[in-house]
């Protein structure tokens, strides 16, 4: 009796791994069909309720303004570590508003010193995406390497920051230098959202009011279903997009679902590329629901 409950079990497992495996080769197939003809090179991750799925995982795709969030978190270390609240006021002089570059800030005060909370600063840099706020909170923390290393010390691997927003303006390329793994982003996104750290609840309710984007993860969820992300978006060089991603979470009615998609060097136009990811966060969201999870 007992050689027999064994290889029922037995039995049935291995007709879950099968299934399983099944499913996800599915999603393979479908988002191999979505970029089929496609002009560029994607990278997915995505978990819910525990099922983690990695696509192109191997590669090192360039964050862009995703790293942003990298940055906050770093910043809310240095607020919490030193006692500093997120209603603290900080000055910033006209000088580091830098004009060549997006700066919802710099067109809000273009031509005066400002005077603005450390709250307000972390939503500029990552709801709206500027790029002065952004470099302003790497000085604050110490630099773009103590983001890197601070982000290390987390236990996450599989990505390298070493570049600001005015050193990648500088030369395009040094966009390439600011890279993640998915799941690399996913481990970021999940430490920020399974947290109960008053500052990473912070920025969990700024990517709740991300304005970017749209057209991305968002535009791939159910009418009515709340997402936070963050997005990143890069310029054209002959032609080529060297990046255009997002990173977020998607609050389904039974579950929280996780979703990166990175997409580089694609030469489709910004249109193509906001659809593929619509498209891919379609395909996951269906992928999960037909797994009952």
């Amino acid at each position: 009796m007992k050689h027999y409950l064994y290889l029922r079990l037995n039995a049935i497992l291995v007709l879950l791994m099968v299934s399983l495996n099944a499913t996800s080769s599915d999603l393979i197939g479908k988002i191999d069909s979505l970029i089929k003809g496609k002009r560029m090179t994607v990278g997915v991750a995505t978990e819910c309720n525990g099922v983690q799925f990695t696509f192109n995982d191997s590669l090192h795709f360039p964050l862009l303004s995703v790293f942003k969030v990298h940055v906050a978190m770093a910043a809310v270390d240095k607020m919490q570590n030193c006692g500093i609240s997120a209603d603290s006021i900080i000055h910033i002089s006209k000088k580091q508003l830098h004009p060549n570059t997006y700066s919802p800030l710099k067109q809000a005060h273009p031509n005066s010193d400002i005077n603005i909370t450390l709250a307000e600063l972390l939503k500029y840099s990552v709801a709206l995406s500027d790029n002065n706020a952004c470099d302003i909170l790497i000085d604050f923390v110490g630099g773009i390497n103590h983001v890197d290393s601070y982000i290390r010390n987390l236990g996450i691997s599989g990505f390298r920051l070493c570049e600001t927003e005015l050193s990648m303006h500088s030369n395009i390329q040094r966009c390439r230098n600011n890279w993640s793994r998915p799941s690399c982003m996913l481990s970021v996104l999940k430490t920020l959202f399974e947290s109960d750290n008053e500052g990473f609840g912070l920025i969990c309710d700024i990517m709740h009011t991300t304005v970017t984007g749209p057209d991305k993860i968002p535009a791939g969820t159910p009418n009515g279903i709340k997402v936070a992300h963050k997005t990143g978006s890069s310029d054209r060089t002959e032609g080529i997009k060297i990046a255009d991603n997002d990173a977020g979470v998607i609050f389904l009615p039974d579950a929280k679902c996780y979703v990166v998609v990175f997409i580089m060097d694609s030469s489709e136009s910004d249109q193509t590329n906001a659809e593929t990811i619509a498209e891919i966060t379609h395909e996951i969201i269906t992928y999960y629901k037909n797994r009952h999870i």
